[in-house]
């Protein structure tokens, strides 16, 4: 069953547009957002992933789940959402031409889909063309820090246009937007983050320079990112994990300790992996 988190800053931008008799616009958003969503989850389906959790933002909305996608599967589910929201388009053109009294009922939901779509293709992570365009990278980390760099420069320009909106008509529901772009692009999900680290981190060895191999003891109470962060290009690393009593109950190398990073909660403590 699909699960529905809803970020705090969807309620503010609901409550602000509903102040602002914007209550229409908010629902054509709602479905266009709906069958963008729709789409991301059946292209998902499609090549053989599952996604169970819809989380609400105030530009959007996320779906996740299962996301270790492979390329090509990356490329569709990313793109499946904003050609939806375009399909949606290009049929409400066709109505509009068979029955043009339909035009001033369904405009609102032409003007929402299409701004969702073309919005979810902006190079903004964690937008749908960021996505796209992590998909196809070579190297992944490079390209996410790139991407927030992006996001936090636009979200700078949608600052601009907040303020500048307080000498004309104040855009509050702009301002949360700016926000929350913001927010995802200083932060984000470092999870992903650290899951385009693991997918570099092996083939990223600096082979022109001597690569130390060495052992490495860590507690188990100790979490799964900070033995991430140990993984560098110079070095191989195996991973003693022991307990309290200083007594070895596992032996990982990076290999291991990336997968494992893939699959799981990073801030997960290593005592909880490693259960029988």
């Amino acid at each position: 069953m699909l699960k529905i988190k809803i970020h705090p800053t969807f309620w503010v931008f609901a409550i602000i547009m509903v102040l602002q008799n914007e209550y229409l616009l908010l629902i054509a958003g709602l479905f266009s957002i709906a069958i963008h969503e729709w789409a991301h989850a059946r292209a998902a389906y499609n090549e053989g992933y599952y996604l169970d959790t819809l989380n609400l933002m105030p530009y959007g909305a996320m779906l996740s789940g299962e996301s270790d996608f492979s390329e090509n599967a990356g490329i569709k589910i990313a793109f499946a959402g904003p050609l939806m929201n375009f399909i949606l388009c290009i049929i409400l053109l066709a109505l509009w031409w068979i029955m043009p009294a339909t035009y001033s009922y369904t405009k609102i939901i032409f003007d929402a889909s299409l701004g969702l779509g073309f919005f979810n293709l902006l190079p903004i992570f964690p937008l749908d063309g960021a996505r796209i365009i992590i998909a196809i990278a070579k190297n992944k980390l490079k390209i996410v820090k790139l991407l927030k760099s992006i996001g936090i420069v636009i979200s700078g320009v949608l600052g601009i246009l907040f303020l500048s909106s307080f000498f004309f008509k104040p855009n509050l529901s702009l301002g949360i937007i700016c926000a929350t772009i913001y927010i995802s692009s200083i932060g984000g999900s470092e999870s992903e983050t650290y899951k385009h680290i693991c997918d570099n981190c092996i083939v990223n060895k600096k082979m022109d320079v001597p690569i130390e191999k060495r052992s490495i003891i860590v507690h188990y109470n100790l979490k799964l990112i900070r033995l991430v962060r140990q993984i560098k290009p110079n070095t191989e690393l195996t991973f003693e994990i022991v307990n309290d009593n200083y007594e070895p109950i596992a032996k990982l190398n990076e290999k291991e300790i990336l997968h494992l990073a893939q699959n799981n909660n990073i801030h997960i403590a290593l005592k909880e992996l490693l259960r029988p």
